[in-house]
């Protein structure tokens, strides 16, 4: 018996607002169905998050119409569950719909029994428990699954009174395992790190094949009598799910390799990994001066593909125009992100001016909300000017005291020991520059 396990395909997302980023998605899970259908697998898993969304788009619904349509011609059943991107408390999800229209099967429980070729239900209290079924010859396996559910729900409802496996069978789920997330916590996409809801003990046993979703990162070990699988997502999902990191060690960049893409074909219960190409993600990370940075980040850019997307992160001594990096790194796509590296000091006579000392609690407040280029922190940055302006400007006969107070901040930093500090042109903007 053959399968395909695929999970975390997240149909519709316009990742970072790209629209066709939303399309790149699309084509990974097109060429996952179509490479499942070619090994000429006797059905199809989809372990959750089939859509980004609980309500996707209509665009988003006809490409899912579209890319099913290829098994179900060959006569290949889909079964799914909900994960928790795409799952819906209202009784209508748009799983329901491509139900309705032959193109999968969607097991768990629900409020309706439900009878087909592919699927049986059973009385659980005042709902069904709905069951996959699939026959080969004298074979029979069949698939058990529920869609996502929080701790809370987990913790009440033990999975080990809900599903007792009395052939051989599989238990779909999209949920977190604390045990097997601290495991690959080195390499779990940053976003991902607190995902878990379940502990490997709470799992039921008896099971042939755990077919599981919602960590994005491949990952087979064993449990029980059978196999435990996270195929991972079809694409990657942020720079924490990079293809490659290059890390500043003070004299030379260090990769380190990040995880692939793709799922899982099943045969005889044992996962076997087919990679998808997709777009790269480089996580570039550097801590140095101004003029060691965009050295070596220009040497670095030879080895980074044009259609990558890129995250260069900085801890830099003093801001600088950075978009130089654009003309530097000729990618698909670029995020600069910045921090300031404060280094104060308390002895006195040292020499050294500290942060404190140059710039008012308000301006320091703007540098940490700034340094990270979180664009959304700008409407606050403003708003603290503006306040600031009102509060101790606000009568024209205190104008004065603005230039009074910046000249006397311009002297001081002036007359510092500290060589390196340049005089203040007026407001903490104009210090950020072009760095921001």
């Amino acid at each position: 018996m053959k399968f395909a396990h695929i999970a975390d395909v997240h149909l519709g997302f316009e990742q970072y607002r790209l629209p066709y980023r939303a399309e790149e998605f699309a084509q990974a899970f097109r060429e996952a169905i179509e490479r499942a259908v070619a090994e000429k697998v006797d059905f199809i898993l989809i372990a959750g998050d089939l859509f980004h969304s609980s309500r996707p788009s209509p665009e988003t619904i006809k490409e899912a119409i579209e890319i099913l349509e290829l098994p179900r011609r060959k006569g290949i059943p889909v079964f799914a569950i909900e994960g928790n991107h795409d799952r819906t408390q209202r009784k209508v999800s748009a799983y329901h719909l491509l139900e309705k229209l032959g193109l999968l099967n969607l097991v768990g429980i629900r409020d309706e029994r439900v009878e087909n070729d592919y699927l049986t239900s059973e009385r659980f209290g005042s709902k069904y428990l709905v069951k996959g079924a699939f026959d080969r010859g004298n074979k029979t396996v069949e698939v058990h699954g529920l869609k996502y559910m929080s701790a809370a729900w987990l913790e009440k409802n033990k999975l080990s009174d809900i599903f007792r496996p009395e052939g051989d069978a599989i238990l779909m789920l999209h949920q977190g395992i604390r045990e097997l997330v601290e495991k690959m916590m080195g390499k779990l996409p940053e976003t991902q790190r607190d995902y878990f809801e379940l502990g490997l003990a709470d799992l039921p046993r008896g099971y042939l094949y755990y077919a599981m979703g919602h960590i994005h990162r491949e990952f087979v070990t064993s449990y029980d009598i059978g196999t435990l699988a996270y195929p991972g997502s079809l694409q990657r999902w942020d720079f924490g799910d990079y293809e490659v990191r290059y890390r500043w060690n003070g004299r030379s960049f260090t990769p380190e390799t990040g995880t692939r893409k793709g799922f899982y074909i099943v045969e005889d219960f044992k996962p076997r990994f087919v990679e998808l190409k997709v777009r790269p993600f480089v996580d570039v990370k550097i801590k140095a001066d101004g003029e060691t940075i965009k050295r070596e980040v220009k040497r670095l850019s030879a080895k980074i593909p044009g259609e990558a997307f890129v995250r260069l992160d900085i801890t830099w001594r003093r801001p600088f125009d950075v978009s130089v990096f654009h003309e530097m790194l000729k990618v698909k796509y670029l995020h600069i992100r910045t921090r300031l590296e404060r280094k104060e000091t308390t002895t006195k006579g040292s020499g050294v001016l500290r942060a404190s000392e140059y710039f008012t609690p308000l301006e320091l407040r703007a540098i940490e909300l700034t340094g990270e280029k979180k664009l959304e922190n700008m409407d606050e940055v403003i708003k603290l000017f503006l306040r600031e302006d009102f509060e101790r400007f606000g009568e024209p006969k205190r104008q004065g005291e603005r230039k009074a107070i910046v000249d006397k901040r311009a002297e001081k930093a002036e007359t510092s020991p500290q060589k390196d500090v340049k005089k203040r042109k007026g407001s903490i903007l104009a210090w950020l520059g072009g760095g921001v």
